[in-house]
């Protein structure tokens, strides 16, 4: 079933699962029917794990006997109880029936068998004393690791609590031997060291010390302290289990998967539950998008994805024992859309750069015009470094249009055109289609074709583009789609030269402002909810064109020429992402970073009649790196 990204979502789990490593001390209630309730998490305060971790309260709780007072039952009410596992026998179940919480379902794992019944129990203690009930209890615990039909059970119990949509309780009838055991396990799964585990087993002598001060008041001085040892736990008896895992496993790893049969992913999904980790594999050295990833997927951790046999907790765990992130914390965040909104706000200026020589009008004759058609192709790519990843764009498209010389001073123009492009980092792609149109006009104060003149050209559009981000790790891909206009602007001023090589200088401003839907990611446990784009980028551009007397081979006239420009950002060149899940934000920045833009190129053009066709090339560069070319082919028809 897939899972809701809604912030009630966030809020429910964190309920459920009591994500609160941040405050590591723990306020489990005393209960009176059920002295040796308590947090698997700990006593006073939650346990410290490996790799950084804390333990989590309020995800396991083990006790005695289910039988809470009226007020017992009132405070387990608040613990958010869904599930109860008893790991008694029958008979006990017979003899004391659990109490349940509201709500809470109940399931029985007999771990023990006909060696549980009561007349079994006491038979056996006849005649033992306290040193023979350390040697039965010790035999007792490597039975956990020894018999087949515990294991069994214990396979049973542990997917039964990696399951539960909130807290578990456990528990047997005195809440310390399989209770310990099972206990003890899962803090091994956690992580908790060996010390800790055993003040978390021996606990029980405090917590029940009452009950068995006050049995044992009762009883003949004659088995007093048989009893009294039999009532509470020993270090030798834990202890006597674990030697027998090293014995028959070699490792607690191996216990679990080949004595109980337990998968990674269960082991992973309890692990979960139990632990938060302060600092992921490496995060404290990220930068950049990458410390913002590993944030997030730090964040996630109190998410819905943790916990539960996702690929997110799979994955995380995975790279807490492997020690890396695994370039995950580069991934995650969605660079690639700080990187398309990058290419579509400074695409508007390629486009008038190659519209330049088409749109002038200074070859035509007073009152005479000329259809054009130009195709486009571009790339650009940015290096990436340690804050960002590396970038690439390519576009493709044409643009048809029309010149037309009012008179020796004014011309005015117009077209339609159409983009394709394509925006990629971390092996995501976003694919843009941009349809367009362009109006503009020039005015010379003498001439079109000698002297200062003044351009005005617009152009708006509108965009629709796809994303594929694929994470990897596990993880599906995101997909998404989204919608907007681009709004552009220049207006500048420059001087042609006529002459036997010709100067055509100009200075302007760019003005170019893009506005995107958000959009909602599908088909991955990552996808994220992203933020629209509402930017407004303005430049300063300076170009010269220049061009040698045409020569005649044939009937054609043939026109070289180079171009230089410059694009100078007044804004801020890196543009920054907005994305969510399950309420929890991550930004990425865009690998171009750039205010200053350089363009170099050749030309030719070629002319018979009233037909010209031309091509040209530029290289551009930039300061971050980002190095890339454009390129034209073009046709005109005078008229």
């Amino acid at each position: 079933m897939k899972l809701k990204k809604t912030y009630a979502a966030t809020i429910v789990y964190l309920l459920c699962c009591g994500a609160q490593a941040a405050d590591t001390a723990l306020n489990t209630p005393h209960l009176q029917g059920m002295d040796n309730f308590r947090d698997v998490a700990g006593t006073t305060t939650a346990y410290a794990t490996a790799n950084d971790g804390v333990m989590r309260q309020g995800v396991f709780y083990r006790s005695n006997a289910v039988t809470p007072t009226p007020s017992d039952l009132a405070v387990l009410d608040t613990l958010n109880i869904t599930s109860v596992v008893d790991l008694r026998t029958p008979a006990e179940i017979a003899t004391t029936p659990d109490t349940l919480p509201t709500g809470a379902r109940y399931v029985n794992v007999d771990l023990i068998g006909n060696s549980g019944s009561t007349s079994s129990i006491t038979s056996s203690l006849a005649g033992l004393t306290p040193a023979g009930v350390n040697a039965m209890m010790e035999d007792g615990e490597r039975s956990f690791v020894t018999s087949s039909y515990a294991r069994q059970g214990l396979n049973e119990v542990f997917r039964e609590l990696a399951g539960a949509d909130g807290a578990a309780l456990f528990h047997c009838t005195a809440g310390k031997d399989r209770t310990g055991w099972t206990a003890a396990i899962l803090q091994s799964i956690a992580g908790v060291g060996s010390a800790d585990i055993m003040q978390n087993y021996l606990a029980t002598n405090e917590y029940t010390a009452a009950r068995i001060n006050a049995t044992v008041a009762a009883l003949p001085p004659s088995v007093a302290e048989t009893y009294r040892t039999l009532m509470g736990v020993q270090a030798s008896w834990l202890q006597a289990g674990f030697d027998q895992i090293l014995i028959s496993y070699g490792t607690v790893d191996n216990y679990l998967k080949e004595g109980l049969g337990l998968d990674q992913a269960t082991i992973y999904v309890l692990r979960a539950k139990m632990v938060r980790y302060a600092q992921l594999p490496g995060q404290q050295s990220f930068t950049g998008n990458a410390a913002a990833g590993a944030a997030f997927l730090n964040a996630l951790q109190d998410s819905p994805l943790s916990g539960r046999y996702t690929a997110y907790n799979y994955y995380l765990q995975s790279a807490i024992d492997g020690g890396s992130l695994g370039g995950m914390e580069k991934r995650i965040g969605g660079q690639v859309y700080a990187d398309a909104a990058s290419y579509l706000l400074r695409a508007p200026s390629q486009i008038n750069d190659k519209l330049s020589p088409w749109i002038a009008g200074n070859t035509l004759a007073v009152g005479s015009a000329s259809v054009w058609m130009t195709g486009m192709d571009s790339y650009l790519g940015t290096d990436g470094n340690s804050a960002r990843s590396s970038s690439n764009e390519h576009s493709a498209g044409a643009i048809v249009g029309s010149t037309w010389r009012a008179n020796e001073q004014i011309s005015v123009n117009g077209g339609i055109g159409y983009s394709h492009g394509t925006v990629s980092s971390n092996a995501d792609e976003i694919k843009t289609n941009s349809t367009f149109i362009t109006l503009g006009g020039r005015y010379a104060l003498r001439s079109l074709q000698d002297g200062p003149y003044g351009t005005l050209q617009g152009t708006a559009g509108y965009v629709d583009y796809d994303s594929e981000r694929r994470p990897g790790g596990g993880f599906d891909s995101a997909r998404g789609d989204s919608s907007g206009q681009f709004y552009s602007a220049r207006a500048g001023l420059g001087w042609f030269v006529p002459g036997i090589v010709t100067f055509d200088p100009s200075l302007g401003v760019q003005v170019t402002h893009l506005n995107l839907k958000g959009l909602q990611e599908t088909n991955s446990e990552v996808a994220l909810d992203v933020d629209g784009t509402n930017e407004t980028q303005t430049s300063l551009v300076g170009n010269l064109d220049i061009h040698l007397k045409p020569f005649t081979p044939g009937s054609w006239a043939l026109t070289p020429g180079i171009n230089v420009g410059y694009e100078r950002l007044l804004d801020d060149a890196q543009m920054t992402s907005h994305a969510s899940l399950y309420g929890i934000n991550v930004d990425q920045v865009s690998a171009y970073n750039s205010k200053n833009l350089y363009k170099t190129g050749i030309n030719l053009s070629a002319t018979t009649g009233n037909l010209t066709l031309a091509a040209g090339a530029n290289v551009l560069a930039a300061d971050d790196s980002s190095t890339g070319f454009n390129g034209t082919l073009t046709a005109s028809y005078a008229f």
